[in-house]
Parts: C-alpha cells; structure tokens; sequence
C-alpha cells in the first residue's frame, strides 16, 4: 500500500537557509577585504544551492513511500527488498529506515507520514516489520541528505 509522505523539516530549513543567506549578503556587502569577505561569498554560495534544493523539494509533487509484501519502495522510488533493510528507526513522527551496512539512514528512506494517513501509515509499517522479522527502535537516527 502507498502512503503519501512529507519531507522530514523542509520548510524549516528552507525559512533557515533564507534567513541565513540574508545575513551572509549583508555581511558580504558591509565587510571590507579580506577573508571574511570571501568566507561570506563562499557560505552565501552553499546556502543558494540549498535553498534551490529545498524549494525544488516544497514545491514538488507530494512523494510517497509503499509497503509491499517484502519490499519498500522509497520516495525516490528505489526499490528495497526485506533482507537489505536492517531496522527501522521512529523518533516522534519522523521514521527511518536503516539498511545493512550502512552508518545513515538514506534521505529517501526517511520521511514523515502526512497527517491525513499518520495512523494508517504506522499501523500498516508495524505489521510490516513484523511479517518481515524487523526490529523497531524508538531513537534518534541521523540521515544523509
């Protein structure tokens, strides 16, 4: 079954980096020569192709992540089989799923269930792990984005 997904905190970043970039083009335009100048120039850099990014990812059709059988298909949809998934991760609402070998979890495999599918969304991940022998951990996760 497919469920609708949100993007864990882009809008929030998308509000950070704007607000960021301000400060840096200020800081860019009043600072005199030297190496502040240049640091400015090149953070202001970075935070323009994050906001590029992250508006691209507000501003796209809403992604989705299904649950076959043995398998997920993740938002980008890449397919997964059961043996490649180690475990699942779940803080709060945000959850994440860890394959082996691997020290992040995947941007594409962590995600948000939209508000109108949260409690089927979740009801249908646990029976997911449990039909395919998964544990479920309730902690922290770092991702790869």
């Amino acid at each position: 079954m497919s469920y609708v997904t949100v993007y864990p905190r882009a809008k929030l970043m998308l509000v950070g980096m704007l607000i960021l970039g301000f400060l840096m083009g200020r800081n860019f335009y009043t600072s005199g020569d030297g190496f502040s100048k240049y640091a400015a120039l090149g953070i202001l850099a970075i935070v323009v192709l994050n906001v590029a990014i992250l508006t691209r990812r507000v501003v796209s059709p809403k992604p989705s992540v299904t649950l076959g059988e043995d398998y997920v298909i993740s938002t980008k949809n890449k397919r997964y089989d059961a043996s490649q998934i180690e475990c699942v991760y779940m803080t709060y609402k945000r959850i994440g799923i860890k394959l082996y070998g691997r020290r992040l979890v995947p941007s594409d495999l962590c995600f948000y269930f939209e508000s109108s599918q949260e409690n089927a969304g979740l009801e249908e991940l646990e029976e997911w792990t449990a039909r395919n022998q998964k544990e479920v951990k309730h902690k922290f996760f770092q991702t790869l984005t």
